[in-house]
């Protein structure tokens, strides 16, 4: 009995630490900044690349300090696993100091993005009803509206040679249009009319990532002055403010005298009004970030689809087909495929809220960790000739096995993006009308590739022929 107690002390002793996981060389006040500076050996923008290329080098979990934090980085599916499963019942991510500190300041509301604990507990009660079955099917109709609209659009958007140039410009229209029926309830009419607010809106979206980006990945001088990151913060967050707050305030009137009525018609936006934890900021805060979360990661998605089928012809007539069947598998095949390859989120972090074994390592709490899904989803190890567009990999007909946790485009648990199914639909039914009306032909040669501006979008311009079909 001595013995075997003996014999469990001195595993314990030796199981490895934080301070036992490989990194890289690193300077005072930089860290591993330096690899990312121009002339380094790789560049922020593409982060993914960078951390598959350290990952060779050290192994499947490394450290890096990077805008002086300190992070754990993994790309092993199994230590992906351990840390969601672990996570507790109020995950907590890096807080994005920027963000938080301009909105509680500015409109003494931060949202589910930066908050954590009890606060992001309170938001996140309100976008859990974007998660259910009946809410988004109450949106499909105007759904297939907002892409009848976009059907049109395309008709005289192409140039005289059927050509649609840069479609991810195209496609953050319809991303407006589709996710503003749902949330402030009003639609933005930018595909079939001069919409004024619609190029203020592209703006803000682009500028909000970008403020986010800079403001996160940098370090904090925004707290000396306000930096181009912080600025593009502000002027974004006033946009789409004013656009929220208009129409809120209509919505809201609605609700007042008629609350079934708007029950029944906008049932996400009753849902927010009826939520007696929200304030009128927290609603608005709300939603701002509904209708935000829902425009660049669309156009992202949409766009590399229809470059992966635009590539090849028999992948692009097999969805065809299945666009005129009522199910609609392999057309959600093909949106999975896409999000395998081409995740708009590169990682998933988090911070451990108790001691976790990581492969070989007693991580201790308070570690910031980074699960790399990018990274995980392009790997072989994973799946099958991962760098192969290959929707049918995701048909229950093929019996492919892989991890469940190599791929989380949408996250995981409780703090997973709330509207992975509103915007599924969305995709699906997109598509459906795209391939019926059109075969797609891509311009070019050139492959494209994802870079971070907080999510990951295409790293050059996708231009698409449209060539009209007998449907």
């Amino acid at each position: 009995m001595k013995n075997m107690f003996s014999t469990h002390q001195t595993t314990q002793a030796i199981q490895k630490t934080l301070k036992d996981v490989p990194t890289l060389k690193s300077f005072p006040l930089i860290g591993h900044t330096y690899l990312f500076l121009p002339g380094g050996k790789y560049k922020s923008e593409r982060l993914t690349e960078a951390v598959k290329d350290i990952s060779k080098n050290l192994g499947p979990i490394f450290k890096l300090n990077l805008g002086g934090a300190n992070l754990l980085i993994t790309t092993d599916a199994n230590q992906t696993r351990t840390l969601f499963r672990s996570e507790g019942l109020r995950p907590i991510r890096p807080p994005f100091p920027a963000l938080y500190y301009y909105r509680k300041k500015t409109f003494n509301s931060v949202g589910v993005v930066p908050g954590n604990g009890e606060e992001w507990h309170k938001f996140r009660s309100g976008v859990i009803p974007l998660l259910g079955t009946t809410l988004m099917q109450s949106y499909a109709e105007r759904q297939e509206d907002v892409a009848d609209s976009f059907i049109s659009y395309l008709r005289t958007a192409r140039n005289k040679d059927g050509v649609l140039e840069d479609a991810m410009e195209h496609l953050l229209l319809f991303a407006i249009e589709a996710i503003s029926v749902v949330c402030p309830g009003h639609r933005f009419n930018c595909l079939s009319q001069n919409d004024s607010q619609a190029s203020d809106i592209v703006t803000a979206s682009k500028d909000f990532m970008v403020g986010m980006y800079e403001t996160f990945i940098g370090p904090p001088l925004w707290k000396l002055f306000k930096t181009s990151g912080y600025k593009k913060l502000e002027s974004s967050h006033q946009i789409i403010y004013r656009v929220m707050k208009g129409h809120l305030e209509t919505i809201k009137q609605q609700y007042e005298t008629n609350p079934e009525a708007v029950k029944y018609e906008q049932k996400y936006m009753y849902s927010l009004l009826n939520n007696k934890k929200l304030s009128e900021e927290d609603i608005v805060m709300l939603s701002m970030e509904v209708f935000l979360g829902g425009i660049d990661t669309t156009a992202t998605t949409l766009a590399m689809t229809l470059y992966y089928l635009a590539q090849d012809r028999e992948i692009q007539d097999k969805a065809r087909s299945d666009a005129e069947t009522e199910d609609l598998k392999y057309l959600r095949a093909c949106i999975k495929e896409t999000l395998r390859m081409a995740p708009t989120a590169g990682a998933n972090s988090r911070i451990l809220v108790e001691d976790t074994t990581l492969g070989d390592y007693l991580i201790p709490k308070n570690t910031l960790v980074l699960a790399f899904s990018s990274v995980t989803s392009s790997d072989d190890q994973y799946f099958k000739n991962a760098s192969h567009y290959y929707p049918d990999r995701w048909m229950r007909t093929n019996n492919e096995e892989f991890h469940k946790f190599a791929s989380l485009p949408f996250g995981y648990g409780p703090r997973m993006c709330p509207g992975k199914k509103l915007v599924e639909n969305e995709f699906v039914i997109l598509l459906k009308k795209i391939l019926l009306n059109f075969e797609l032909e891509l311009v070019g040669k050139a492959d494209v590739g994802m870079v971070y501006r907080m999510n990951r979008i295409p790293d050059k311009p996708i231009s698409i022929k449209f060539v009209n079909t007998n449907h």
